[in-house]
């Protein structure tokens, strides 16, 4: 692993491009392109509203951002603590492998910490198989017992009895 000096920084207004293009690099990377609806104006509307429901931060090298993590708050009622879900991790190809990464963990490990998250959760795709050989570099544990359940799009208005 190269030695470069990595900055880590909550996200602010003037980043949203830079966020979303992060955003789309990831889809673009997970395979779900098409998948992808996020706008500047939507990006704005809930990752820069108030109260606070969603998070990001960037991971700087020579002053220029690299990488992303986007984590808001959750709740375990077995532990009765909050959590934190990590909804994106990213580092652009060039700089994996230099520690961006395992910073941008370890800033939100901290955050975690600090307000007394009793754990971080995130999925992974299976097919990632550096993406979970990092996460359990990290300590991560890779839970196959559980499965991501999802109501989507018109889905949810059908379940709504719209």
């Amino acid at each position: 692993m190269a030695n470069v000096d990595i900055k880590i920084r909550e996200a602010e207004l003037a980043d949203l491009e830079l966020i979303l293009d992060f955003i789309s690099q990831k889809s673009e990377f997970d395979g779900s392109k098409e998948l992808l609806t996020a706008t500047a104006d939507k990006l704005q509307q809930t990752l820069f509203c108030q109260p606070l429901l969603v998070r990001a931060l960037l991971a700087e090298v020579g002053g220029k951002a690299v990488g992303f993590a986007l984590f808001y708050s959750s709740y375990s009622s077995l532990l009765t603590q909050p959590c934190l879900w990590l909804d994106d991790l990213f580092v652009q190809a060039p700089l994996r492998g230099m520690g961006v990464g395992t910073a941008l963990l370890k800033y939100l490990a901290q955050i975690a910490e600090s307000t007394n998250c009793g754990r971080i959760e995130w999925t992974v795709n299976t097919a990632n198989a550096p993406g979970i050989a990092f996460y359990e570099k990290q300590g991560a544990r890779i839970l196959e017992n559980i499965r991501v359940c999802r109501i989507e799009g018109d889905g949810i208005g059908l379940l709504a009895g719209k």
